[in-house]
């Protein structure tokens, strides 16, 4: 016996070393092991924005470069669907949101979340480097250079509200004020934009006045054709697209009130009259049409928001034993 319990005692001790070393080794905290870590694109996107917001307003607004201000340049080429300068305020609104977004989507609530990394991923930096290539072409008046980098910046938030829209979502009101309603409302500005900026390089190629009145006859209709599409040809309408389009066409309307020397001396009275009167009834069809939208989501198959049960699949016999398939929710 002596000789037999050396080694038991022995083929034990290790067993029992392992055992006391996972006792005494730490646990691993919680924090370690959930708490998400900031990335490249949670970087990118702040010094996006901050580069975003200091050169375009230094360069569009204060004139660090000794050009006009954008102020001075949309008097100088003011169109017919110039809105009155009051309509730029919402760039106020544009930059709050999306600096807020921007000191938003470090913390770890929303750092690694699908509508950060996959709903914005790097498309909002491109938005950002295309808005400032905007503003120093607009600054120079090269008017064809700045319409290009305007339809960058549309297509680069377009794209933002097409991934987000198809990305992870909690579907709560703190995830959309927070995350998407910065480039929506974007998204609403840089459309309206993007028609205006059509309109001035019509006039910066000094063309008739039957040619300006036409484009600006189409570029109302296709803004008008944009909210009747975010309101009901896709699922989830776009509320703020078509809010940010009436505030648009309310300007339009509020500035040909005004005498301006150089619509007044290109147009009659009575196309001025026309197009005033085209601006303030699209203002007033658009919220029309979304209370018809919001109507509609009193019949389940237009209320995207609500949760659609399943109808029950069909039963079927197996060894004389029927199996029901429960409904679930999507």
């Amino acid at each position: 016996m002596s000789t037999i319990e050396p080694l038991i005692q022995d083929a034990e001790d290790p067993a029992a070393t392992i055992e006391e070393a996972v006792e005494t080794s730490p646990p691993a905290t919680a924090d370690e092991n959930t708490k998400p870590r900031l990335n490249f694109k949670n970087g990118l996107n702040l010094i996006a924005y901050i580069l975003n917001i200091a050169l375009v307003y230094g360069v569009g607004n204060a004139g660090w470069l000794g050009t006009p201000n954008n102020k001075a340049l949309s008097l100088k080429y003011q169109t017919l669907v110039t809105p009155a300068s009051s309509a730029f305020a919402i760039w106020a609104l544009i930059f709050l949101a999306q600096g807020a977004w921007a000191v938003l989507q470090l913390l770890p609530k929303f750092r690694n979340s699908a509508m950060v990394q996959d709903g914005v991923g790097y498309w909002y930096a491109s938005a950002a480097a295309t808005q400032i290539g905007w503003t120093f072409a607009f600054a120079y008046e090269v008017i064809s250079l700045s319409l290009a980098f305007m339809l960058l910046i549309l297509a680069s938030l377009y794209a933002i509200l097409y991934s987000q829209y198809y990305a992870k979502s909690d579907g709560s009101l703190s995830e959309f004020w927070a995350l998407r309603f910065p480039f929506a409302v974007h998204a609403g500005w840089i459309t309206a934009a993007s028609a205006l900026n059509v309109n001035v390089l019509v006039l910066s190629m000094d063309q008739p006045a039957y040619v300006q009145l036409a484009v600006a006859i189409v570029s109302l209709a296709v803004l008008h054709a944009v909210s009747v599409w975010v309101l009901f040809f896709i699922s989830r309408p776009n509320w703020t697209i078509a809010c940010v389009l009436t505030w648009a066409f309310g300007w339009i309307y509020d500035e040909l009130n005004k005498n301006s020397d150089r619509i007044e001396g290109t147009f009659s009275a009575d196309t001025i009259l026309g197009v005033k009167y085209a601006a303030i009834a699209v203002a007033i069809i658009i919220p029309s049409q979304m209370v018809i939208r919001l109507a509609l989501l009193f019949r389940p198959s237009y209320n995207p928001y609500k949760k659609k049960v399943e109808e029950p699949q069909a039963t079927r016999e197996s060894d004389s034993h029927e199996i029901k398939v429960e409904p679930h929710l999507e």
